[in-house]
Formats: structure tokens, C-alpha cells, sequence
């Protein structure tokens, strides 16, 4: 048995767009630990939207009933991402469920009364977006997308609106600010409604990404063009909102760094120190659908000038003060070499192929150390564009015009192969994960009859997969729960399967029984710190066991169909 303190970590689902980073920041802040890490998707609680289908994802929720006082020492919970379909009440409820087990709990983005925790400070992008579509645009009009669902970013969010609307004494009517759904499908009646109680509205603040998206949607069918007749911006700086036409105007709320501050705060609480409340600042991300760079008359005079070139670095590259390593130092000094250079090139007034060539050197090193990590690409390449439009204005000649053109367009392209091949790195990625599942299902069929030995196939397949660590808990019998039931964790599992270190195991029947306080630490499990998430194997009404294996990249992507595939495994196993 390990003497290890072990944190339990409950998120929404494992591949969702959010939980991912927050664990990788709570992973990376704990690699130096003796800590180990339990992360418990269970989806979403008490669902109360009956319009949205399940599809047995309460399943997931049974999960909960594994955690004991006695093998886990703190709890902390994304309390509003897997409440975000409830109502407060049952938040509240389950909450008080989990504080009635006796293990201290700490919040990850939420805020609830008596809890200690870590939260984004939502009102400051929200004082940036607003100053600039007053200061910067001069408009006056102004209304807000916000939540029917309440909770503390929700309600942030809101003041901070409301309190910006103040200052400027701008003229909030009853009809400036309506509610609607969180989620994209569900808030388009209410983008229509917003529409029609404000016909000379100038700009929409959206509660998140995926209300400003769907406002994108139904001012397409009115012929509206974001950034053009109506500007719009977000909450979350989501992928998709920067991949949107025009591009999304949001606010970068960094879920690693949240999740990083909100470990530290568990183990501080752990060595025996006072909780408390901590934020996470938030950053005002500047896109197209605030009005296009390239359609500002006067192209920002100060973009060539040398004394503002670490204000232009901290606005484009802001990830870097927050996630960089003292070694990466060096991408700022390059990024200021760069910028010398060429704003000498523009000073000098003088062009050669020697110049333009060592530009396209100091942009390959520049991007060959990582930049792109810590940026928005969009925003980057906002700035490149009006670099080039500063350069090009500083030329008469046409023939100058286009030298600088094709200068820029080189480094835009380095952008663009730098992008490509993470995304082939990605893709490559994928397509190895499916083949494994291709093979596990293959696999699957060829079984003549059932046997412990048919899970060291699961093993097999999270090994492809780059797991070195995973434990197969089965239920003695196969549990039939229905939504809404309660479901009771039995005593004692059957430990049918187990991979530690790399090396795969049947284990015998004599040593299979393991107590439930057991689960996250006994002598089968590695003895090294570890990260792990632990998912249900069910189909639909029916509950095989759990799977325990390591957080990956790979459990990242295709986490859900990983249970699933394991799932179908353990039914046909036990239907032989």
C-alpha cells in the first residue's frame, strides 16, 4: 500500500473543451509531487433539461458513490461545469452530499458560499470589451446575451455589464438585456427576440462563445454581418469562435492556469493551511467581429515604433508571462531582434534580397522555438497583417509596395505550416487511436468464450495507446440502474485485470477481491505518483464495473469511446 495523499478531481466530461486543460494544469503543477491525482468525469448532474436527450450519460454519475473518506483525502470539484444542465437547488444538494462524506472540498470556476476555491476573475475582459467599443468605436447602443442558468461567472459576467453601463451612463432599457440558454442549438430564439426588441442595437455582449455564435447564425438569415452592422463578443475564447467567419472578439479565461492554481490550493489545504478564495485574471481578445484591423483608417501609428514593442509583445503573446519556462525567455528576445530588424528595414528605406532573406531567418527561428503556443493564431496574425499595412503605408512605389507584400506574406506562411503540422501531428494521432479500436473490436469478435482472460485485451488496447497503468474493476454481477435511481457503490470490487508500470496481468481469482476504500490504493497499483481518470463500463441500464487507468492525450481524445468500446468488451465477456 502507498502512504501517498490521493486528490479526487470531478469534472464534466473528459473531453470536453474546458476539462481538458484544467487537468493538464493540475497535472503539470503536481509533477513534482508525491501526490497522485483521481480524475472522476460524471457529465452532468440531475439534468434538468428534458428537451436535450441522455443517452445513459447518468451512468457516468455512479462514479461519485467510489469516493470514500478514507481513500480520498481532498475533493475538488468543477462544481458549474457539471451542474451547468441542473438548477441551483440540485447543485446546492449535491454539493451538501459531498460534504456530508467528510473530506475537504475545493472548488475549480465556481463559487459557492463555505467552500474555499479558485475562480476567473470575469469582469475584467468584460471592462476591456466594453472600453473598447465606446472609447475605441464610439457606439452607445449596447446589450447583453446573459444565462437563464445562474452561477458565479454567470452572475460576474452580468455585474460587470451592468457596472460598465454605468459608468458610461449608457441607456440599459428592460428590453437591452435577455436571458437564454448556455448551449448553441438552444439560444437562437432568444438571439431572434434580442434582435427585435433592439432594432438599432450596435453591439452584443454574449455570456459565452456559443451565444455569440448562435447570434452569428441568426443575423446571417437577417443578412447581418458581425463586425460590420452589429459588433459581437463572447466568453471562453473557444476553438471554434476563433475559427468563425469573421473571426469571435471573446475573453481568454486559461483553464490550465486555473487548474494549476486550484492543485496548489488543495495541497496548501492538505499541509494543513487555511483555504481561501483565489482568481484567475482573464484577458480581452481582439478579433474581427469588433470591426476588421484593415478597415481602421489610421493603421496604429505606434506598431513600428521600437519603445512599444513589449506592449505589442505582452497583447499578442499573453499566454507567455502565465505558462512560459524561464528557458522559453529567449522567444521574447527573438521577437524583439525580429521587430528591430525590421523596423530598421522600414527606417533604412532600403531593400535587398540580403535583408528580406535574414527576416525570413529570424521568422523561422523565431516560430521554430514555440511560439505559437503562446498566443491567439488569430491575434497573431491581426498583428502581422497590420505590420504590413504600417510597412506598405511608408511606401510611395509600387514596386516597394510588393516587396514588402511578399516579405509578409512569407511570414504569414510560416504561420500556416507551423499550424499544419500540429494539426497533422494531431491527425496522426487520431488515426492511430481509431485503429486501435478497430482491433479491440475485431479482437472482441473473435472470443468463442468467456474468461478473465479476455480482459488483458482492454490492457492490450490502452497499451497501443501509450498507458502504462490501468486496473479493470468488475462488479460480481452486472447492476441494472435506471435514471433517477440512487446507486450504492457494493463493498468490494473484483480486480479482473491490471497493467502497472507496462506490465499486463490476469489476476487470480483468490486475490481478485478488493475493498471498495481500496480502490485508488492497493498492492496492484503502481507505487510511482500517478494521474489517473476513472470511467464507468456500462451499456445503456446495465453496469459492468469501473476502468482506472491513466490521463493521457490519447484518454483526452477519445475518452468516452474508450469506455464504451471497454464497455462491450466486458458485456460480451459476460454473455459468454
Amino acid at each position: 500500500m502507498s502512504s501517498k495523499k490521493t486528490i479526487g478531481f470531478l469534472v464534466g466530461g473528459i473531453m470536453d473543451e474546458f476539462t481538458e486543460p484544467l487537468c493538464k494544469g493540475a497535472i503539470e503543477e503536481a509533477s513534482g509531487d508525491d501526490i497522485n491525482i483521481v480524475f472522476i468525469p460524471i457529465k452532468y448532474i440531475n439534468r434538468e433539461m428534458k428537451d436535450i436527450p441522455d443517452l445513459y450519460e447518468f451512468q457516468y454519475q455512479t462514479t461519485v458513490s467510489c469516493i470514500k473518506s478514507n481513500n480520498i483525502d481532498i475533493l475538488i470539484v468543477s462544481a458549474d461545469n457539471i451542474g451547468c444542465l441542473t438548477t441551483q437547488e440540485n447543485l446546492y444538494r449535491f454539493m451538501d452530499d459531498l460534504k456530508a462524506l467528510g473530506i475537504p472540498i475545493v472548488l475549480a470556476a465556481s463559487k459557492i458560499a463555505g467552500y474555499p476555491g479558485v475562480t476567473f476573475d470575469n469582469k475584467s475582459a468584460i471592462y476591456d470589451g466594453m472600453t473598447y467599443l465606446v472609447d475605441e468605436l464610439g457606439l452607445r447602443n449596447i446589450c447583453m446575451l446573459t444565462s437563464l442558468e445562474h452561477n458565479a461567472d454567470v452572475a460576474e459576467r452580468y455585474e460587470a455589464f451592468q457596472e460598465m453601463a454605468e459608468y458610461y451612463k449608457l441607456e440599459i432599457g428592460p428590453n437591452s438585456v435577455v436571458k437564454t440558454p448556455l448551449a448553441f442549438d438552444d439560444c437562437k430564439a432568444n438571439c431572434e427576440k434580442l434582435l427585435d426588441l433592439n432594432p438599432d442595437v450596435e453591439a452584443v455582449i454574449c455570456i459565452n462563445d456559443d451565444n455569440a455564435l448562435g447570434l452569428y447564425e441568426v443575423m446571417e438569415e437577417r443578412g447581418l454581418v458581425p463586425g460590420k452592422d452589429i459588433m459581437v463578443m463572447g466568453f471562453d475564447n473557444s476553438l471554434t469562435g476563433s475559427m468563425a467567419t469573421p473571426s469571435l472578439t471573446t475573453a481568454d479565461a486559461d483553464a490550465k492556469k486555473l487548474g494549476a492554481k486550484t492543485y496548489t490550493l488543495a495541497k496548501r489545504i492538505l499541509d494543513g493551511w487555511n483555504g481561501g478564495e483565489l482568481t484567475v485574471p482573464t484577458r480581452f481578445i481582439l478579433r474581427d467581429s469588433f470591426g476588421s484591423f484593415m478597415d481602421r483608417k489610421n493603421v496604429d501609428k505606434k506598431i513600428l515604433d521600437k519603445q512599444y514593442l513589449d506592449e505589442y509583445f505582452n497583447s499578442i503573446f499573453y499566454k507567455f508571462e502565465n505558462n512560459s519556462k524561464p528557458e522559453d525567455f529567449r522567444i521574447f528576445l527573438t521577437y524583439k531582434a525580429l521587430m528591430n530588424i525590421i523596423i530598421d528595414y522600414v527606417n533604412d528605406v532600403e531593400y535587398s534580397p540580403e535583408r528580406v532573406s535574414f527576416i525570413k531567418t529570424k521568422t523561422d527561428e523565431f516560430f521554430m522555438m514555440g511560439a505559437l503556443e503562446y498566443t491567439d493564431v488569430d491575434v497573431l496574425i491581426s498583428y502581422v497583417d497590420r505590420v504590413k499595412a504600417a510597412v506598405i503605408n511608408r511606401f510611395d512605389s509600387y514596386e516597394r509596395k510588393c516587396q514588402v507584400y511578399e516579405t509578409f506574406s512569407t511570414i504569414l506562411k510560416k504561420v500556416a505550416l507551423t499550424l499544419r503540422s500540429d494539426t497533422m501531428e494531431y491527425k496522426l494521432s487520431m488515426k492511430s487511436s481509431m485503429g486501435s479500436l478497430k482491433r479491440l473490436l475485431e479482437e472482441t469478435l473473435d472470443f468463442s468464450q468467456g474468461g478473465d482472460e479476455n480482459y488483458i485485451t482492454i490492457l492490450n488496447n490502452l497499451s497501443s495507446l501509450g498507458v502504462n497503468n490501468a486496473y479493470l474493476y468488475m462488479y460480481e454481477k452486472p447492476i441494472i440502474h435506471r435514471q433517477d435511481e440512487i446507486f450504492n457503490m457494493p463493498d468490494h470490487v473484483l480486480l479482473k485485470a491490471a497493467m502497472t508500470d507496462g506490465t499486463k496481468s490476469i489476476v487470480p481469482p483468490s486475490a481478485q477481491y478488493i475493498d471498495t476504500k481500496h480502490l485508488f490504493d492497493n498492492s496492484f497499483l503502481t507505487q510511482e505518483q500517478y494521474n489517473m481518470v476513472l470511467m464507468p463500463l456500462y451499456f445503456r441500464e446495465t453496469l459492468y464495473g469501473v476502468i482506472l487507468f491513466d490521463l493521457n492525450d490519447a484518454a483526452f481524445q477519445n475518452g468516452d469511446f474508450l469506455a464504451n468500446q471497454y464497455a462491450t468488451v466486458a458485456r460480451v465477456i459476460n454473455l459468454l
